[in-house]
């Protein structure tokens, strides 16, 4: 039996990477969906990180529960200014938020840097983040 792939499916086929920097713990997930999310917190692997690249933009396909088991100090949604697809939802920034989470968007801090701090990862933002719709 073929199956067909969709879209959903090349997302949560996305490379998820967890890797131990000067500026502590950090975890890229691409696009990876909830399958995919769900998948990963139920191997037992550790996937506490300092520094999460949101999945998908923010999407409202993010889990509470995968969101939980990183338990990220700062967490970077890469996102175009006033993109059509409402990325990133509120409810995924605000469980950040209420775990404690700084919250950082391409569309408002620009291109962002992490770099190593004293007491954990700390950031820089820079370039005008609304200059990519102006063209």
């Amino acid at each position: 039996m073929t199956r067909t792939q969709t879209a959903d499916d090349a997302n949560d086929a996305s490379l998820v990477i967890r890797a131990t920097t000067p500026a502590g713990r950090v975890l890229l997930t691409g696009d990876v969906e909830l399958p995919g999310q769900g998948r990963l917190v139920s191997s037992g692997a550790d996937l506490r990180a300092d520094v999460l690249k949101v999945p998908h933009h923010g999407s409202r396909y993010t889990t509470p529960r995968f969101l939980s088991a990183v338990r990220p100090r700062l967490a970077l949604i890469s996102v175009g200014a006033g993109n059509d697809y409402g990325h990133p939802n509120p409810f995924v920034i605000d469980t950040l938020a209420r775990a404690g989470t700084r919250v950082l968007r391409t569309d408002e801090e620009g291109d962002i840097a992490v770099l190593p701090g004293p007491r954990g990862p700390r950031f820089v933002g820079r370039g005008d983040p609304l200059r990519a719709t102006d063209d």
